[in-house]
Formats: structure tokens, C-alpha cells, sequence
């Protein structure tokens, strides 16, 4: 009789246990389940989504269904991996995103990289409208007439190449505007003309590349100030 009291006694505290083992496991299926939902519906800002594809349209190039771009969402894919980056070999052109807004469900196109595609004509009015892009690199292309003003709609740059190309006319001040530009690629561009007086304004700049243009007047004081400059 006594041993049969002790397991009576025992008993509800091991059911205790196991109901408690029971509800951790479904909170923790719960969690799995909302993550792994949370990060299926990131998709791409609409507004970038149609930007992108305008761009391409009219550049002529397409991004490689087997890389990113997977059922039609830009950033999926190796967009998404963090192991690849633009620059990887194989992956041109290239964008990579941001997928922590909204409760990560929402992605930005933060980096592109159409690099020596042979791409030639006008540079798309859509590029402007990417502004939360931090890295663009169109370099070693055929892109031609004057850089727009717009481009002082990427607030957020910090890596700009549109070295090597056929631009025309003068470096467009707005460049001045862009606070977070610290690496700029602008050699043999076919971009001319005085340094903006904006340009006093880029105090993040590290690397500045302007081989081979048609710069014309003195070189600023203010260059003096850009104390971040590594190489010019």
C-alpha cells in the first residue's frame, strides 16, 4: 500500500512535466512557423520592382532566373544570400536587398551592379528612383549623354562607378549632394568640366577616381577638408 501511495503521489508531478514538454514544443513549432512565414511574404517594394524591370528593358540584359530573380520577386535568391556579393563571379548583373523592413516582409534594392555588359544609350530615368540603393556600379559600359541631376535622388550611395563610358557634358553639382558617398569611380567617363563647388559637401569621401576626364580650373581649397580621402 505504501509503495502504491508514492507512485500515486508521483504521478501528477510526471504528467506535470510532460504537458509542460508538450506546450514548449508547439510555442516552438508557433515560433518556426511565424519566422518561416514572416520571411516567405518579403517581397520586393513594388515601386522598385517596376523600376528594375523598365531598366533592364531598356538596357537590354536580364538577370538569371537560376541565380535570383526566381518566379519573377528581384529579391530572392542570391539576392538574398548573404554568402555572395555583388562583385562574386558569375553574378552580373547583379542586385542584392535588404529584407529587414517591415517586420521583414518588405525588401529594398540595395545594391546593382551592371558592370561591362556592353550597355549603351541614355542612363533610365528608373535608376533615380532606387533610393536606397548604397552600391551601383554600371562601369565599363557604352552609357552615353550627360549624367542627370537625379542622381542626387541616392541619398543612401556610398559605392558610385560610371567609370568608363561615353558620357557628355559637366559633372553635375548634384553629385555634391549625396552625405554618405565615400568611394567614387568617375575615370574615363567622358564627363568634363570645373569641379562643383557642391563637392566641398563630401566629407565621407575615402577613394576618388578621375583618371583620364576633362576637368578644367584649379584644384579646390576644400579638398583639404575631405579628411577621410585615402586616394585620389
Amino acid at each position: 500500500m505504501y509503495y502504491n501511495h508514492i507512485m500515486l503521489m508521483k504521478a501528477p508531478a510526471s504528467l506535470s512535466v510532460f504537458v509542460c514538454l508538450y506546450v514548449i514544443c508547439i510555442l516552438l513549432e508557433v515560433l518556426v512557423l511565424n519566422v518561416a512565414q514572416t520571411q516567405a511574404q518579403a517581397t520586393t517594394a513594388p515601386n522598385e520592382v517596376k523600376a528594375l524591370n523598365a531598366l533592364y528593358e531598356k538596357w537590354g540584359i536580364s538577370a538569371n532566373q537560376n541565380q535570383w530573380n526566381i518566379s519573377g520577386e528581384p529579391c530572392s535568391g542570391a539576392a538574398i544570400d548573404d554568402s555572395i556579393s555583388i562583385g562574386t563571379d558569375g553574378y552580373n548583373p547583379f542586385i542584392k536587398c535588404d529584407c529587414s523592413y517591415n517586420n521583414k516582409t518588405l525588401c529594398h534594392i540595395t545594391e546593382m551592379q551592371v558592370y561591362s555588359l556592353q550597355v549603351d544609350g541614355v542612363i533610365p530615368d528608373e535608376l533615380w528612383s532606387l533610393n536606397f540603393l548604397t552600391n551601383l556600379n554600371v562601369g565599363l559600359n557604352l552609357l552615353s549623354v550627360p549624367l542627370s541631376p537625379s542622381v542626387s535622388n541616392l541619398t543612401a550611395i556610398k559605392y558610385l562607378n560610371f567609370g568608363i563610358n561615353t558620357l557628355s557634358g559637366q559633372l553635375p553639382k548634384e553629385l555634391g549632394t549625396l552625405p554618405e558617398l565615400t568611394v567614387l569611380y568617375m575615370d574615363s567617363s567622358g564627363v568634363s568640366g570645373e569641379i562643383p563647388s557642391t563637392f566641398a559637401n563630401l566629407r565621407n569621401l575615402e577613394s576618388v577616381w578621375a583618371f583620364d576626364i576633362e576637368l578644367t580650373g584649379r584644384i579646390p581649397d576644400f579638398i583639404g577638408n575631405w579628411s577621410n580621402l585615402k586616394s585620389l
